[in-house]
């Protein structure tokens, strides 16, 4: 009976060895906290994701996204690109849609009061301004660095603004 005993403790042991083994593969947490900051990255380096707020977090090499992107193509990417080194799956859990219809409406709302600020400056005239999920994108371009920060100021003081792009550039002095 002892004999059996001692074999169902070792079984267990080993057993309990094997699958702590077999998940080897999990991260620590310094490892965990750089590949959530490379899909970050990762994220705002894409032209079609920078203006999504997705949230990344990682646990035991699966990778968990929250947040919201505008298309079915925009949550297939920000899965292809959140597997880093490192993760061995990914929970997308990415809504597909702006905030609804209030979103929508903010940022056209957004968009609007700010280009009706900049057709009143003149050396702001030729920005041009979109508003994706309350990240303002301005582009085209300005007479001079003073422009270009008031621009950008004009864009942050405006109510509902998470988060300004400058795209801008300076004009080369005639």
């Amino acid at each position: 009976m002892r004999r059996i005993s001692t074999l169902m403790l070792g079984l267990a042991l080993f057993g309990f060895g094997t699958t702590r083994l077999a998940r080897g593969d999990e991260m620590p947490g310094r490892a965990t906290a750089m590949a959530e900051d490379q899909i970050q990255t990762r994220f705002q380096n894409d032209a079609d994701l920078r203006n999504n707020r997705i949230q990344a977090t990682i646990d035991n090499g699966v990778v968990t996204l929250k947040g919201t992107v505008d298309t079915d193509a925009e949550k297939s990417k920000a899965a292809r690109l959140a597997m880093v080194k490192g993760v061995t799956q990914v929970d997308n859990q990415l809504k597909v849609g702006s905030e609804g219809a209030k979103a929508a409406v903010t940022d056209s709302t957004i968009t609007a009061r700010l280009k009706t600020e900049m057709l009143a400056e003149e050396p702001l005239r030729a920005v041009r301004v979109e508003t994706n999920n309350a990240v303002v994108s301005l582009s085209g371009t300005v007479p001079n660095e003073t422009a270009r920060d008031r621009a950008i100021d004009l864009a942050r003081s405006m109510a509902g603004v998470s988060r300004v792009e400058d795209n801008l550039k300076i004009l080369p002095p005639r």
